[in-house]
């Protein structure tokens, strides 16, 4: 069992990491541990470990002599998580063409459609899909690693989604039934492709939003 100590660092973090992600606190906001402090209810301590792990997964800066200030979107590192993500995803769509159960497979169908309403039913529908496909590579360290990349992604989405239309959702349905097709008929190399320029096309429309929206380094 956790003793107390741990068990507040760990709480600090996750609600913290949480805050960040979910652009409940937005790029650039300044942090300071005597307020967040306060406002977890616990002391300096807790919250001195949790930014100190938040700098270190590049979501939170130093601000030397003022205290913290959560990371700014840059191009350069969406650039390079677009690029990572198309990497781990296309081995395990690879993987998943030879080892998943064809229940498995069909089970993908549920993402031929979008039933939701807001941004924040598509960001969910969204990394479900994505999530959904990793894991029938049956390997579960890519699986968890592609969902730890999709908590960046989706902070990145929220901060562009003001200027995403249903247009967008919808051609990213469509693109997320063709990537399902190819599953289902264990085609890797067509699986592979789609998915690769799926994820280019979805980053493109990312970065044009963050680029007109001036939020962006």
């Amino acid at each position: 069992m956790l003793d107390a100590p741990v068990l507040a660092r760990e709480a600090a973090y996750r609600r913290l990491r949480s805050d960040i992600i979910s652009c409940r606190l937005p790029p650039g906001t300044e942090l300071r541990e005597a307020e967040l402090a306060e406002q977890f209810a616990v002391s300096k301590s807790p919250v001195r470990d949790a930014l100190h792990r938040l700098v270190a997964e590049r979501l939170v800066n130093v601000l030397p002599r003022r205290g913290y200030q959560i990371a700014q979107i840059s191009l350069k590192d969406a650039q390079e998580l677009r690029e990572f993500r198309a990497v781990l995803e296309q081995a395990c769509a690879t993987l998943a063409t030879k080892v998943a159960t064809a229940e498995e497979l069909r089970g993908l169908d549920r993402y031929r459609a979008f039933g939701g309403e807001t941004a924040e039913d598509f960001i969910a529908y969204n990394r479900d899909f994505h999530e959904a496909v990793t894991r029938t590579s049956h390997n579960s360290r890519m699986a968890d690693y592609a969902q730890n990349l999709a908590d960046y992604h989706d902070r990145l989405v929220r901060v562009s989604i003001s200027n995403t239309t249903p247009e967008n959702y919808e051609s990213f349905v469509r693109e997320h039934g063709e990537i399902v097709d190819a599953l289902q008929a264990r085609d890797g190399r067509k699986a592979v492709r789609l998915i690769g320029a799926h994820i280019k096309r979805g980053g493109k429309r990312i970065t044009a939003a963050l680029t007109r929206a001036a939020v962006v380094l």
